[in-house]
C-alpha cells in the first residue's frame, strides 16, 4: 500500500520523527536497580550459618564421587546461598559503597581476582550488583549460562575507569564488568575464604579442588546496565539535530577491557541513531560461546546530524588511535583480521573507509570544477594542499583505506535513499544545527574566489548534514559508486518488510536496488529498516563470523 500512496508512507516517516521526540524526552528509567532484601531474615539464617553452609557445599563439591544430578543439586544451594549473602552485603554497605568507604568483613576476605589491576572492591566498583536483580527494559531476552558462581555486574563510575584499565568507554557515567562470584574455600588466608569476582568474558569454567565446572554466567544483565550508564540512546535525537552537544560521546568504546586474543568487531550505527542500536544484537551474540571466545564488540558512536564523510574521518582517526594505543607495532594479527559492521549510514561510513582513491569521490560533480580538480591527487594523502580553506577537509578526503579482514553491511544505502527527497525529511534537514567551527571552515571554503569548491554558500550546510548526504542525487552518493575498494570478504543483510519480493522489495527507508551490492554474499531477512534489532540478523551475522574464525584457523 505504502507504494501505492507514497504520501502516507511520508505520513508514516513524519510520525516516526514525532514519535521518536516525544517516547525520548520521556525516558527517565534509573540507572542501576536499588539494592534487594533477602527474603530470608538474618534472625532466620544469621550471616555465619550461611558461610558455613558455603563452605559445606565447596567441600562436598570436591568429591568425584557425586552423580551429574548431585552436583547439580549442591551447586543449586551453594548458589543460592552465595546470592543471599551478596544481596545482603549490597544492602549493608550501600552507603558506603558510594562515598568510597572500605570494611573488612569479619567472615571473609575482599580480595577478589580481575584480569586488571587487583584493587580492592571499593576503590574499584560503585555497585557489585547481582545480574538477578536487574530487570530486562530494552533487552528482549536474556541469556545465562547455568553452573557454579553467581552472575555479577560491577558498575566503574567515569572516576574510576582508567583504574580499571577499561579506558575505552563511551564518556558519560561509566562502564561495567561482566562478573561472576565464587566463595573459594581453597584460596584464604589466616582462615578466611576469599569471594572472586571472575571476569566472564575470559573464562567459561572454574576449579572446585580437581574438579572441573562450568562457570554461571549472565550476558545480558552487563549489557542493559551499560547502556543506561551511557544514556546515549537518550540522546540520539539530539545528537542529530544538535551534533555539537554529543563530542563528549564520540568514538570508539568497548564495554570489556581490550582482550588481545580475541578479534575485534566493530559496530556502526546508523541515522538517528545510536551504538545502543546493537544492544539485542550483541546480547543474542554474545550467547553462543564460540562467539564469546573469538571476538570482542567494539562500538562507535558519533553525532548523526553531520554529513558521513565527516563523521567517516572521526572514525578512521578513532580507529588509528585505539590501534595506536594497543598494539603500537602492529604485531597483533587480530586488529588485520578485524571485522567492521556498518548499520544503514553506518555502512556508508564503513564502506568509503574502504576505499583506495577516496578523493575521488569528488570528481566529476558540481563541487569540484577548473583548477580545483588538480588537488584529486594522492600525494596529499601525505602533503597538505596548497589552499588554506581546502587543507581544512583534507582528512575527510584524502587517506588511507582501514585495513579491516572482513566487511557487514546492514541496511546500507549504497545508492542512496529516496526519503531523504521528500518535503518533511528536507524540513526535518533544516533544523539541524552544525558546529560552529565547521560552519565556519564551510563558508571559508564556500566563499572563494573563482572555480569555488562549493558554488552556493547558502547550500554549504545542507551539503555537510547527515539528511542532506543521503539524496541520492547528492555528490557523495554518486562519487561513492566510482571508488574502488579493498578486496576483502563482504556479507549484506538486507531488510524485506514483508511483500517478499525481492527485487522490488524495500525494509520501508532503503529499496533493495540501493541496499544490494553485485559482490559478496547476501542474506534477505524478514524486517524494516532496523534489521539489527531482530533476531534473524544476529543469527545471519554469527554464522558469518564462525564461518570467518574457522577459515582463519
Amino acid at each position: 500500500m505504502l507504494k501505492l500512496f507514497p504520501f502516507l508512507h511520508r505520513c508514516k516517516v513524519w510520525a516516526y520523527v514525532c514519535l521518536s521526540l516525544v517516547v525520548l524526552g520521556a525516558c527517565s528509567s534509573p540507572l542501576v536497580p536499588e539494592p534487594r532484601m533477602p527474603r530470608e531474615s538474618r534472625e532466620a539464617l544469621p550471616d555465619a550459618e550461611v558461610m558455613e553452609s558455603l563452605s559445606l557445599m565447596w567441600s562436598v563439591l570436591q568429591s568425584g564421587g557425586l552423580t551429574p544430578a548431585q552436583r547439580g543439586e549442591f551447586v543449586a544451594r551453594y548458589n543460592a546461598d552465595l546470592l543471599t549473602l551478596l544481596r545482603r552485603l549490597r544492602v549493608d554497605y550501600a552507603e558506603d559503597w558510594k562515598k568510597g568507604r572500605a570494611h573488612e568483613p569479619a567472615l571473609f576476605n575482599w580480595t577478589h581476582e580481575i584480569d586488571g589491576p587487583n584493587l580492592p572492591l571499593v576503590e574499584l566498583y560503585n555497585e557489585v550488583l547481582p545480574a538477578a536483580d536487574v530487570p530486562l527494559d530494552n533487552l528482549e531476552e536474556r541469556y545465562t549460562v547455568v553452573g557454579l558462581g553467581v552472575p555479577i555486574v560491577g558498575v566503574i563510575p567515569a572516576d574510576k575507569v582508567d583504574k580499571s584499565d577499561m579506558k575505552f568507554h563511551i564518556r558519560t557515567r561509566g562502564t561495567v564488568r561482566t562478573l561472576t562470584a565464587v566463595m573459594d574455600f581453597s584460596r584464604g588466608k589466616g582462615g578466611k575464604p576469599v569471594l572472586r569476582l571472575i571476569p566472564r568474558h575470559r573464562d567459561e569454567t572454574v576449579q572446585v579442588g580437581r574438579i572441573t565446572y562450568p562457570l554461571a554466567g549472565d550476558f545480558s544483565a552487563p549489557i542493559e546496565v551499560y547502556w543506561n550508564l551511557t544514556r546515549v540512546k537518550k540522546d540520539r535525537m539530539l545528537g542529530m539535530l544538535k551534533p555539537q552537544e554529543l563530542r563528549d560521546s564520540m568514538g570508539l568504546s568497548c564495554m570489556e577491557r581490550y582482550n588481545p586474543n580475541k578479534i575485534p568487531v566493530i559496530l556502526t550505527h546508523g541515522l538517528l541513531s545510536s551504538a545502543g542500536t546493537f544492544d539485542n544484537m550483541v546480547n543474542r551474540l554474545l550467547a553462543d560461546p564460540v562467539i564469546r571466545s573469538r571476538y570482542q564488540f567494539w562500538y562507535f558512536n558519533y553525532p548523526t546530524g553531520v554529513s558521513w564523510t565527516i563523521s567517516a574521518a572521526e572514525y578512521r582517526k578513532a580507529l588509528r588511535d585505539v590501534r595506536q594505543q594497543l598494539d603500537p607495532l602492529h604485531k597483533n594479527k587480530n586488529w588485520d583480521r578485524m571485522v567492521v559492521v556498518g548499520h544503514s549510514m553506518g555502512g556508508l561510513i564503513t564502506r568509503y573507509s574502504q576505499a583506495k582513491e577516496p578523493w575521488l569521490l569528488m570528481k566529476d560533480n558540481e563541487i569540484t570544477h577548473g583548477k580545483w580538480a588538480q588537488y584529486l591527487d594522492k600525494r596529499y594523502v601525505d602533503e597538505p594542499i596548497p589552499v588554506p580553506a581546502l587543507d581544512a577537509f583534507r582528512d575527510h578526503f584524502f587517506f588511507r583505506p582501514v585495513e579491516a579482514g572482513m566487511v557487514v553491511y546492514m541496511a546500507t544505502p549504497h545508492r542512496g535513499a529516496p526519503l531523504a527527497r521528500y518535503r518533511i525529511v528536507t524540513a526535518l534537514l533544516k533544523l539541524v544545527k552544525l558546529p560552529e567551527n565547521l560552519v565556519r571552515e564551510l563558508i571559508n571554503v564556500a566563499t572563494l574566489q573563482e572555480d569555488i569548491l562549493l558554488l552556493n554558500p547558502e547550500r554549504a550546510t545542507e551539503w555537510f548534514t547527515s539528511v542532506g548526504q543521503l539524496s541520492p542525487d547528492s555528490y557523495s552518493i554518486s562519487g561513492l559508486q566510482k571508488l574502488e575498494l579493498r578486496q576483502v570478504p563482504t556479507h549484506s543483510i538486507i531488510g524485506d518488510q514483508g511483500d517478499n519480493d525481492t527485487p522490488d522489495s524495500s525494509d520501508g527507508v532503503v529499496p533493495y536496488w540501493s541496499s544490494h551490492l553485485p559482490w559478496g554474499s547476501e542474506q534477505i531477512v524478514p524486517g524494516s529498516h532496523s534489521v539489527q534489532e531482530i533476531p534473524e540478523t544476529a543469527e545471519a551475522l554469527g554464522n558469518i563470523l564462525k564461518d570467518y574464525a574457522n577459515k582463519l584457523n
